[in-house]
């Protein structure tokens, strides 16, 4: 190199055109996607894609179906038992209706009460229930021995216990003070009235 003599370096630059191979590109792109396409084209792979799709179609009916089927079954017994506990709670609404009835409490106040002359009341009261429920369930005498009578042969239970509580109550009610009674008999009768009264469902 001469002194004084400016050597021009020539950058090679990045990219040359001239060497570009658009053909070669192209063979690429198609060799990459070309199985793609063909695998998409093939009449077998639609084949197995409907088969695929029949099948999972109807796995999902049948669990439709079966969801749908539980779901009413669900239901229905949801529905049974909202009615067994509403029915429950009626018959415990009975239940308690009965065991409050008010002239029910009023005799058992009557034959708890430390005056003699109470549980006598409490007996002539049981006795005048016991004929009021006879006559409202449709059975037919002129007094209580016949309401009884007609009681007993319509099948009604304890009615022997009735009838020995009636004879107390006549007793009493032709007798006055001069029949004697305790609570502890007081008690025994107004338990035979009761077993009539649970029996008929008045208390």
């Amino acid at each position: 190199m001469q002194p004084g003599v400016i050597q021009t370096v020539t950058e090679k630059p990045l990219f040359d055109p001239t060497y570009l191979n658009v053909e070669y590109v192209f063979n690429k792109i198609y060799n990459s996607i070309g199985p793609i396409w063909d695998f998409i084209r093939d009449p077998h792979t639609w084949t197995v894609v409907g088969i695929i799709s029949v099948s999972i179609s109807i796995l999902c009916i049948f669990i439709i179906i079966f969801s749908l089927v539980r779901l009413i079954e669900i239901q229905i017994f949801d529905a049974n038992e909202i009615e067994h506990e509403i029915n429950h709670a009626l018959a415990k609404d009975k239940e308690t209706d009965r065991s409050s009835n008010p002239r029910w409490k009023y005799i058992q106040t009557l034959i708890e009460s430390p005056n003699e002359s109470d549980w006598r009341i409490s007996i002539l009261e049981a006795d005048t229930l016991l004929e009021e429920s006879f006559k409202e369930r449709d059975l037919v005498g002129n007094n209580m021995s016949e309401l009884l009578e007609e009681a007993k042969s319509n099948g009604y239970p304890n009615i022997s216990g009735a009838w020995d509580a009636h004879i107390v109550r006549n007793k009493i009610a032709h007798e006055g003070q001069d029949f004697p009674l305790t609570q502890i008999e007081g008690r025994r009768v107004i338990q035979l009235y009761q077993n009539i009264f649970e029996d008929l469902k008045v208390i």
